[in-house]
């Protein structure tokens, strides 16, 4: 949504909140908003069914939430250096690149193109997008 000019039209409101706060981490335009909800958990599951992965709705669902938990964590402009549950934590610690929640408050605060940092998967694309630039 950041290297898109189309699609950053949308996302450019979500980023008009310095520094990140869970009030306004919704704060979003109505298409947003839609792709949040909807099309991107949607363009989620399709690949998961495609590819024949045994996972019903109500796990896909189980699923969502976890990453709406991570996405607040990641909102809420905390300076804390935890990492949400993940199975492969320990090996993305090995590279320095495991998910940490305080990594998406720079991304807000000093702007993404500042800052290099998406810290929303993990720490490895935000160091590979830093390098390209």
């Amino acid at each position: 949504m950041h290297d898109v000019n189309g699609l950053w039209k949308y996302h450019r409101t979500h980023h008009l909140t310095k520094p990140p706060n869970p009030l306004l981490t919704i704060y979003t335009d109505s298409e947003q908003e839609f792709f949040d909800i909807a099309g991107i958990p949607i363009m989620a599951y399709l690949p998961t069914k495609l590819l024949g992965f045994p996972m019903g709705f109500y796990e896909w669902h189980v699923c969502q939430l976890y990453v709406m938990f991570a996405e607040l964590a990641g909102h809420y402009g905390l300076r804390l250096h935890a990492s949400p549950p993940n199975p492969l934590t320990w090996l993305m610690r090995t590279f320095n690149a495991e998910l940490v929640i305080e990594d998406h408050d720079p991304h807000h605060r000093k702007g993404w193109r500042k800052s290099h940092n998406y810290g929303k998967q993990t720490r490895l694309g935000s160091g590979v997008r830093s390098m390209q630039s």
